[in-house]
Order: structure tokens, then C-alpha cells, then sequence
């Protein structure tokens, strides 16, 4: 992947006013996957969604790095279940009919 097409980390912590060292952080407990060139990290423009979400948590709850991963995961379980739930009341809707 070219690199114009990627997102610099520099210019991602100096958008949401981040240390770089808090990517690093997320990389090494495997929530975020940055690309190395040249010595210039990149996260891809897909997971930018997923480590800005990761970003508020840690900004508006103050949850330290270390611990988003465990937060990111109960989020994902509650995501998943209210799907499930949605689901369930669609498939509910159609036998009351």
C-alpha cells in the first residue's frame, strides 16, 4: 500500500493531541496494527475508526492504556449481544404478525 494512502501517526496524535507513545502502547497490546516506513509509522484509513473509539475511551473515562484492551473487548461483547438482541425482536416481530 502507497503511502499517500495511509494515515501518519504523527499526524494522528497532533490531531487528537496524543503522545505517539500511546499508539506504540495500543500496538503492543495488538488493539492497533501500524505499518513501518522509514522509520514513519501509518495505521491504515480502516482502522481509524476502531482506535479513535479507542482514543475516547481513554480520554473521556480516563482508562489507561494497559486496561483499553479489556474495556475493548466488554464493548465489543455488549456491541455483539445488541445485535443479537435486535435480531431476536426483528425475528420476534415476524411470528407476532
Amino acid at each position: 500500500m502507497l503511502t499517500d494512502q495511509l494515515i501518519s501517526v504523527q499526524e494522528f496524535c497532533g490531531y487528537h493531541q496524543l503522545d505517539i507513545a500511546f499508539i506504540l502502547t495500543l500496538e503492543q497490546h495488538g488493539l492497533v496494527q501500524l505499518i513501518a516506513v522509514e522509520q514513519t509509522y501509518y495505521i491504515e484509513p480502516d482502522a481509524v475508526g476502531p482506535l479513535e473509539k479507542l482514543v475516547r475511551l481513554h480520554q473521556d473515562l480516563a482508562i489507561q492504556p494497559d486496561d483499553l484492551d479489556v474495556v475493548n473487548e466488554l464493548v465489543e461483547r455488549i456491541e455483539s449481544l445488541q445485535q443479537q438482541i435486535t435480531e431476536l425482536q426483528n425475528r420476534l416481530a415476524f411470528y407476532e404478525r
